[in-house]
């Protein structure tokens, strides 16, 4: 064979044989490493607005005043005149006790004032009739044609009549005093409302003998309450007056004006809170007692701040940070801290108006990264 053939053919399998043998690790070195894709973020932006700080609260709605009603004398009840949801009066008639007995009481008092008046009478009489024997006796006397004795008995007379006259007044006035409870009671025997507002309870009906329970109970609905317990730092930050929206679970999308009305100044041991008050006005009665409700206590109100969603800002490393987003790149940025309202927190240091941050600030995106900025909804 022509030898000028041979030479080229061997080249050719060697150059084969050396390609067969060669690592794909060593392939992949040859070929330049693609960048990574950008990652789809979420993003937000800083804006310029106010953010009201707020304490809220959360708990039953209950009555401004809620007022047990019980008979106070003891007996059967001859009429209840009220029902629930009955509307009342303060002194309206809510039921009345048998009182035979109690106006037999009553007229045996009014007698007793009579026959004590009449002892009155008498023994007015017979003073004015002693006075008159004694001054007679003191004139015979002066002129001699009266012994001593005869004096003496005149005097002694006088000053019995006195007693007697006296005696009979006091009678008249214990009577009296008796009379007057004897009415007392029976005015005892009507059961009225002490407060205006809602009969919410009632007990007993017409012939029974009301026991430990009210005979009925009366709620104030014109004005509600809302209680709950505050921290020591919480209650420290609290003034009586301050305004409060008050929002039903069961009026969803209605809000109510109320406001701060109490703090206690004394700390409970057992939780070491602090027991408050919002109170909301009611007229309209679509607040219930025993509605479950928040309340907002509005602290302060700051204007013209910059401020992020409160989701944007994570604390990373011991420091708050966000993941602000500039030219599709991240740079874990420290921010600084204002007021919050629960959704919004102001922002202080590290991020101004217009700037664009992560959404979520707990999302894990190495700072470099490149990532394509979606809008959150």
């Amino acid at each position: 064979m022509n030898r000028n053939v041979l030479i080229p053919t061997f080249v050719l399998g060697l150059s084969l044989i050396v390609a067969g043998c060669q690592s794909p690790e060593a392939t992949a070195q040859a070929t330049p490493a693609a960048a990574p894709p950008a990652i789809d973020v979420s993003v937000v932006s800083a804006t310029t607005g106010s953010i009201e700080a707020a304490l809220e609260i959360s708990g039953t709605l209950a009555p401004r005043s809620r007022v047990p009603v019980k008979p106070r004398v003891p007996g059967t009840l001859e009429r209840v005149l009220v029902d629930i949801g009955d509307a009342v009066t303060a002194g309206q008639t809510i039921a009345t006790m048998d009182r035979r007995e109690i106006d037999a009481q009553v007229d045996a008092a009014v007698a007793a004032v009579a026959v004590a008046k009449a002892s009155v009478e008498n023994a007015e009489a017979g003073l004015s009739n002693a006075i008159l024997e004694s001054d007679r006796a003191q004139v015979l006397f002066d002129k001699g044609a009266l012994p001593r004795q005869r004096l003496d008995a005149a005097q002694t007379a006088r000053r019995s009549s006195t007693a007697q006259r006296d005696l009979a007044t006091a009678n008249l006035a214990q009577a009296e005093a008796s009379l007057r409870r004897a009415r007392e009671v029976q005015r005892d025997a009507t059961i009225t409302s002490p407060v205006t507002g809602f009969i919410v309870e009632r007990n007993y009906d017409a012939g029974a003998i009301p026991g430990d329970k009210p005979v009925a109970v009366v709620a104030d609905l014109r004005q509600m309450k809302l209680e709950a317990g505050v921290s020591e730092l919480e209650a420290g930050r609290l003034r009586v007056g301050m305004k409060a929206r008050v929002e039903a679970q069961a009026k969803p999308g209605e809000h109510f004006d109320g406001e701060l009305a109490a703090i206690n100044p004394e700390v409970d041991e057992r939780n070491r809170h602090f027991r408050i008050e919002v109170r909301v006005p009611n007229e309209g009665r679509q607040l219930l007692s025993g509605m479950y409700a928040t309340a907002r206590v509005v602290e302060s109100t700051k204007d013209d701040i910059v401020r992020l969603p409160k989701d944007a800002v994570a604390t990373r490393d011991g420091a708050r940070m966000v993941l602000k987003v500039q030219d599709g790149v991240v740079t874990p940025t420290e921010v600084t801290e204002g007021v919050s309202d629960g959704t919004f927190v102001q922002i202080l240091s590290g991020v101004t108006a217009g700037d664009t941050v992560v959404a979520d600030g707990r999302r894990q995106v190495a700072a470099g990264s490149k990532v394509r900025a979606v809008a959150a909804r």
